[in-house]
């Protein structure tokens, strides 16, 4: 490879990285939005043209942003976690899906309760000017909960003394954030040298980027029920001990896509990644997170949480990384009725639902 052969690898490398990371930080500026109740944030995702699909409201994003930003300063606040962001960059234009667990409390006749949604963001991004936003998002609901409130069980416990979330400018956490952007503002930028060590790093992060992505197929092709793109994640001789079945890969996606395929929501949220890089080789550990509605012996369903590690190992062959091991640890489970609402509701509006292979509104997203 010449030098000036080289040097276009290192960039395109570096800007992938980049581009990466300025979407992600768009998908997690959404979320800040909807839970601070701030308008101005939720617009700042978006290009002045794009568009929303939520159910409950499709048209102009800036609608969405008004609607999203129109809560009272002393309102209950919600909270949307995104997670297993996997995202595909093709030039200045981009797609990206993830994964939302999102906190709303339930003021409703019933008395005060927790919902607990968890769907997806299936995004479309472009890149004017040099930046990166959001042209268009669809919102696909894959499970809900629904709990009674309760306390910590402590009568000693004082809840008055943690920092409390709240909206806009009410918000400890903004006033802080806002602090320190401004406090930032007046700091000087170091350019970086081009260095054998920060070569060494984009590369590492690169890889990284790489096996993120085979950890968040393997949750998606998992709750998809779709064998032949799970398969398509592993290296010929891999395995898989997840306790309950220990053996090689292949047999292990067939057993998991029949046991789970009468489940009709499923959902794998993976957080907490860590990644040691070695050359061709790498570890991993990620937190876990499962639901699954799973029918009881009664004809109706049970609500079932799993929360676990899995502890990964990949190789780097042919020029291209997947997975040659997996371990499940599993470190807590729950099982309670049912509670999801159906289309019952709040719900009624929320059209895009989750389902298996092919059906499943992902399939038609990355195709297009």
């Amino acid at each position: 490879m010449t030098d000036a052969e080289s040097g276009a690898a290192l960039e395109a490398t570096l800007q992938r990285i980049v581009d990466y990371a300025d979407i992600a930080k768009i998908i997690a500026t959404h979320s800040r939005g909807i839970d601070r109740s701030d308008e101005t944030i939720v617009n700042s995702a978006y290009h002045a043209s794009a568009s929303v699909d939520y159910g409950f409201y499709d048209g102009p994003a800036t609608g969405l942003a008004a609607i999203l930003g129109s809560g009272e300063l002393d309102e209950p606040v919600t909270l949307h976690r995104p997670s297993n962001v996997w995202i595909e960059v093709d030039g200045d234009k981009a797609k990206s899906e993830s994964y939302i667990w999102a906190y709303t409390p339930d003021q409703g006749e019933t008395g005060h309760g927790h919902r607990i949604y968890g769907g997806r963001y299936l995004d479309r991004h472009e890149k004017r000017a040099g930046e990166w936003r959001m042209v268009h998002r669809t919102y696909v609901l894959d499970w809900n909960v629904l709990w009674p409130a309760t306390g910590t069980g402590d009568p000693g416990y004082d809840n008055s003394v943690h920092n409390r979330g709240s909206n806009r400018e009410a918000d400890p956490g903004n006033q802080l954030l806002k602090k320190w952007q401004s406090e930032m503002d007046g700091m000087p930028v170091k350019e970086p040298a081009m260095t054998n060590d920060l070569i060494r790093k984009a590369e590492e992060a690169l890889a990284k980027q790489d096996i993120h992505a085979i950890t968040m197929g393997q949750a998606r092709y998992i709750d998809r029920g779709d064998k032949e793109m799970l398969d398509s994640l592993w290296h010929p001789g891999a395995t898989v001990n997840v306790g309950v079945f220990e053996g090689p890969a292949a047999e292990f996606t067939e057993m998991i896509v029949g046991f789970t395929a009468d489940r009709p929501a499923m959902s794998h949220n993976v957080a907490n990644e860590w990644i040691e890089v070695r050359g061709d080789h790498a570890i991993s550990e990620s937190y876990l997170i499962a639901y699954s509605k799973v029918p009881d012996e009664n004809g109706g369903y049970i609500d079932n949480f799993v929360g676990g590690r899995y502890l990964d190992r990949f190789e780097k062959r042919d020029g291209e990384w997947k997975c040659t091991h997996r371990t499940f640890v599993m470190d807590w489970e729950t099982n309670e009725p049912t509670t999801d609402q159906g289309e019952d509701g709040m719900l009624a509006d929320l059209k895009t639902r989750g389902d298996k292979v092919p059906n499943d509104p992902i399939y038609d997203f990355w195709a297009s």
